[in-house]
């Protein structure tokens, strides 16, 4: 059977013969086996004070900590060794909260389990906003970059039909003149008094894509579209990636540590939040490409940035309540458990009496060995399991490198044929 533990100087080869000797039921067995000096109680005493351990109870003779080395599955031993962390915020500490989620300790449903119900409530309120927002701007009330005015008889057919085919009327009917328009003032025609009304005409940002500006415009769009791109692109999808990788690592990692891989659907909690960023950013490049003035380009920008991102700003609360929540109706031999550790601490490694939790998921930082460092932090050799989801994430990168342009071609497309009547060339006229 091959020994992960692998060595890589003759030293090491060496060493591994060597047995070190501890007894783990007891501090008698220790002291028949070691002689105890006046320096060494009062280390002992002082480690003990501590809050945490610092150091483990045995000598390490591998680069890694062991109480049992036979405990301890080759495979995680298995090098080099990288470390990555998934982002903070909301969508990876709900997906976080469900991977974990097993029958002998908790079940992530918010009608069987009160304590996780702020999870999904920070969940659906973001994953919603998100989307009712970029709904609310898109299909009910979609910000209009030109407003024209004309004023018109309602009375006068010819008029009115050509309003309609400007787009101010719905119909080319003085019915629909007269319940579109507002009554503006009354003039003499050929001696006839007249009733002028007045009608405005929206254009829609999806109908003025590209249609106006100068090359200091155009500059400007590609400027804010490579901001909110930029954003999105290292931060927000580094996240969706990060927690691709993390679903394959678990998948390897829980089977290794006697664990039954379960909730294989929080899988869907990346590709969430990736269609909210696909839609964020093809959005805000529409819209970013139908403004023609520096200022509403500049602040349109920041806006839609700043909707990316807002996942990240409600993770600390979030965070913190599930940290210091501990985990009800735990069998009696299970000691107390937080639903989350965000932060490497010895402790989650390392007993207080100073043993090595060999069955531990939680490694410690200066280990070879692969595991968690936090729940955020995870340690591991990429060459030594399968990562399916590595293709997906690859296919999804270059979507969201593909689509915001494609759309904003075949938005600009659009305006052109609304405007002319027309599908012909798209040309731009530079107003220098």
């Amino acid at each position: 059977m091959k020994n992960a533990c692998q060595v890589t100087t003759c030293w090491r080869f060496l060493r591994k013969h060597f047995q070190v000797r501890f007894d783990q039921q007891g501090q008698q067995g220790r002291e028949a086996h070691e002689a105890v000096t006046p320096d060494e109680t009062s280390e002992k005493k002082r480690f003990l004070s501590q809050e945490e351990p610092s150091t483990p109870s045995v000598k390490v003779k591998y680069p890694f900590r062991c109480e049992d080395r036979n405990k301890i599955p080759d495979e995680l031993l298995e090098g080099p060794f990288d470390d990555f962390q998934i982002a903070e915020d909301v969508y990876a500490t709900f997906y976080l909260l469900a991977r974990n989620a097993t029958p002998e300790m908790y079940s992530i449903s918010p009608f069987r389990n009160p304590d996780v119900r702020i999870a999904w409530l920070y969940l659906l309120f973001i994953a919603g906003s998100q989307i009712f927002v970029i709904t609310a701007i898109t299909v009910l009330y979609p910000p209009a970059v030109q407003q024209d005015m004309a004023f018109v008889n309602c009375q006068n057919a010819t008029a009115v039909a050509a309003l309609h085919a400007r787009g101010f009327l719905s119909s080319s009917t003085s019915e629909s003149c007269e319940e579109g328009a507002q009554s503006a003032f009354e003039a003499d025609v050929r001696g006839e008094t007249v009733l002028i009304s007045q009608v405005s005409h929206a254009t829609e940002f999806y109908h003025a894509v590209l249609a106006s500006g100068n090359y200091v415009v155009l500059i400007l769009r590609l400027v804010c579209c490579t901001w909110v791109f930029s954003q999105v692109y290292l931060q927000e999808f580094s996240s969706v990636r990060a927690l691709l990788r993390y679903h394959d690592f678990s998948r390897w990692f829980l089977p290794l540590k006697g664990e039954v891989v379960r909730n294989s659907w929080a899988i869907c909690i990346p590709i969430i939040q990736y269609t909210v960023l696909m839609c964020v950013t093809t959005v805000s490049f529409l819209v970013i490409c139908a403004f023609d003035e520096p200022f509403d380009i500049v602040m349109n920008s920041l806006a839609f940035t700043f909707i990316a991102e807002v996942g990240s700003f409600f993770n600390e609360p979030l965070v913190s309540r599930m940290a210091a929540t501990s985990v009800q109706g735990l069998p009696a031999e299970y000691d107390e458990i937080k639903y989350l550790y965000p932060e490497y601490r010895l402790s989650n490694a390392i007993r207080e009496d100073g043993t090595y939790t060999d069955l531990g998921w939680y490694i410690c930082d200066d280990e070879e060995k692969a595991g968690l460092l936090s729940d955020y932090r995870v340690r591991h050799n990429e060459s030594a399991y399968p990562q399916p989801h590595q293709r997906t994430a690859k296919v999804l990168e270059i979507l969201i490198f593909i689509v915001p342009p494609l759309c904003v071609f075949l938005g600009a497309l659009h305006s052109r044929c609304k405007r002319t009547e027309g599908c012909g060339l798209i040309v731009f006229k530079s107003e220098l």
